[in-house]
């Protein structure tokens, strides 16, 4: 099986974000406001897509956000493939760094592929966040 990274549109994005993290909500509670001039990234297992994320350039730092992956595809390395892509895109932008806010329930998974949490927790739709902030230069 090969997996690819490829750029995608923010609307192809929508079901598997919809899917991966918000699972019951209407799709459109899904898209975010700058998904039209974000860039957008997909992962696909043999023209599968399984992963996807989006980066939005937020002076001086590169954002990551709506990062998903199909939850019947986690645990396999497609995301971590995915997050090396995302740093490497970030990097290329010239964006001094690379930050995220990220569910204290997939923590593990951002440890394991070297990073840490900054700061305090803090709560979106009574779901618990902690941001991940990385130098790029």
């Amino acid at each position: 099986m090969k997996f690819e990274i490829q750029s995608i549109t923010a609307q192809e994005t929508l079901p598997l974000r919809q899917k991966a993290l918000w699972p019951g909500h209407l799709i459109e509670q899904s898209m975010v406001d700058g998904d039209e001039t974000a860039l957008h990234f997909g992962g696909y297992l043999d023209r599968k897509l399984v992963c996807v994320a989006s980066l939005f350039h937020e002076p001086p730092g590169i954002r990551l956000r709506k990062f998903a992956t199909d939850p019947a595809f986690q645990g396999q390395g497609f995301g971590s493939q995915m997050l090396r892509q995302l740093l490497h895109e970030a990097q290329a932008t010239g964006a001094k760094t690379f930050w995220f806010d990220a569910r204290e329930s997939a923590l593990p998974f951002y440890q394991r592929n070297g990073y840490t949490p900054d700061g305090e927790r803090f709560f979106k739709a009574d779901i618990p966040y902690r941001r991940i902030v990385r130098a790029l230069t």
